[in-house]
């Protein structure tokens, strides 16, 4: 709890999420305008659908940087190296750091998209289970990144490394990985689709587009052909739930396996 608190005064106190969440809300805003002239019957899910589309932008960004500098500020003041010295481990400071950040940015983006919902149902038809939908895919994003931003926070040493590589990896997450299954979709034939398809869904911003529109009644999964039924084998959420374990867990444990070889260093 004392983790959580000081992280939430941290966040609070600091520019970078207010300017994160002016973001968001205001391009948010722009889309609710806009998604006025859309069809009733399914104008909200499209809404929905181009929200997801414009966080898949920002979201990482904004998520990584505010978990990363929060991560690498504890080395700055020194304030990780007299936990790990009086009662912490490796493993327990980056469990409590982990839950600390996961809860304060989760709840402070999920504010703001509960404010965000005044506006939509004023202005918008608004769908509940919809939205809900919208917010587990938010959640499992916000989840997934934070753990990313971690883990840089982790390993850089210097500030200056710390932009590099949380810019790198945004890149590499919102345009690279496409260009490379682009680039590789020539070579894709019915035997390794399969293959193919763990590697396209193992990426977060598939899998939860994919849920998205299945959820939202944008895409059908009944009728498909062959070659979608080789390639979208199972069902939307075990794909979601696939990326909402293997990937924070991969990260958590690869920023105690960074921690531990930087105290032995030490």
């Amino acid at each position: 709890m004392p983790y959580i608190w000081k992280e939430w005064l941290e966040q609070v106190r600091s520019k970078g999420l207010w300017f994160g969440l002016a973001m968001l809300m205001l391009t948010s805003l722009f889309l609710v305008a806009e998604a006025r002239s859309f069809p009733s019957d399914l104008g909200f899910e499209v809404f929905l659908l181009s929200l997801f589309d414009m966080n898949l932008y920002l979201i990482p960004l904004f998520a990584m940087f505010l978990a990363s500098f929060s991560m690498f500020q504890e080395k700055e003041l020194k304030t990780k190296m007299i936990l790990l010295t009086k009662k912490e481990s490796a493993l327990s400071f980056i469990w409590r750091k982990s839950l600390a950040i996961q809860f304060s940015l989760l709840a402070a983006f999920i504010g703001a998209y509960l404010i965000l919902a005044f506006f939509m149902i004023g202005f918008l038809s608004f769908h509940l289970v919809s939205f809900i939908h919208f917010l587990i895919t938010l959640i499992v994003f916000l989840f997934i990144f934070n753990q990313i931003g971690i883990f840089l926070g982790t390993v850089s040493r210097t500030k200056m490394q710390l932009i590099s590589l949380n810019i790198l990896t945004w890149f590499f997450v919102v345009f690279l990985i496409d260009l490379v299954f682009l680039y590789v979709l020539p070579a894709i034939t019915f035997d390794n689709l399969r293959f193919f398809s763990w590697l396209y869904f193992l990426a977060p911003m598939h899998t939860l587009r994919l849920y998205l529109e299945v959820h939202l009644g944008l895409l059908s999964m009944s009728h498909m052909s062959r070659l979608m039924e080789q390639f979208i084998f199972m069902d939307a959420w075990i794909f979601l739930l696939i990326n909402a374990i293997v990937w924070p867990v991969l990260f958590f444990f690869a920023s105690v396996f960074i921690e531990r070889r930087g105290d032995r260093n030490d």
